[in-house]
């Protein structure tokens, strides 16, 4: 007797699912930020390079520069903190759904934010030099400056979401949004770390 073994598929059989790709949004921001990680990595080079030649003649920074380490320390760690606050805010819509605790971290993220510019502020309003006094002044107000600047972008992006976030939901780019946003602030924090420590905790 001769026996015909036939073969079925299984009653439950799914076909894999295709590969997920990024949403371009989050692709093209990525590549932006690359392009910014260069522009700051340009001037550091001036940085070093300025301090390099300036520190075979004398001491670095310059005599009469005076930095208040501590106070920009203690607002350095806010805007690290920041960092946290802000990805917080991202679990939270992310993985519990919950709309409401995700705006409750990016308000605090924003005040954080805040703190840390006005802070910028007040020391550009309250240092013993002026821009013109040196090349560490001209780097300093600079460097500062244009980070400052990113960071008030950052503080107007994450507002502007909010308003979207407040919102009834649903809308499919969302998520992505919220997640450009949050990358873009911790390229803001990371930078800075960088920065208070070349400026700030580098000596000569």
């Amino acid at each position: 007797m001769t026996q015909v073994l036939a073969t079925e598929p299984p009653s439950h059989y799914a076909a894999p699912a295709p590969p997920t790709r990024p949403p371009l949004l989050n692709v093209g921001v990525m590549v932006w930020l690359g392009s910014e990680l260069m522009f700051f990595a340009g001037l550091f080079a001036a940085f070093f390079t300025v301090r390099a030649q300036d520190t075979v003649a004398g001491v670095w920074p310059p005599q009469g520069i005076h930095l208040d380490i501590l106070q920009s320390g203690i607002f350095t760690a806010i805007l690290v903190a920041s960092s946290f606050t802000m990805q917080r805010a991202l679990w939270s819509e992310e993985r519990r759904h919950d709309r409401e605790q995700a705006r409750r971290w990016v308000i605090i993220t924003f005040i954080m934010g805040s703190l840390f510019l006005a802070n910028q502020g007040y020391e550009w309003f309250h240092v013993d030099f002026r821009i013109s006094h040196d090349a560490f002044t001209s780097l300093f107000f600079l460097m500062t400056g244009l980070h400052g600047l990113h960071v008030f972008v950052g503080l107007v992006a994450m507002a502007a979401f909010y308003g979207r976030l407040a919102g009834p939901g649903g809308d499919p780019g969302e998520r992505s949004v919220f997640q450009c946003v949050t990358y873009y602030w911790h390229f803001v924090d990371v930078v800075w770390v960088f920065l208070y420590s070349a400026i700030f905790l580098l000596k000569g």
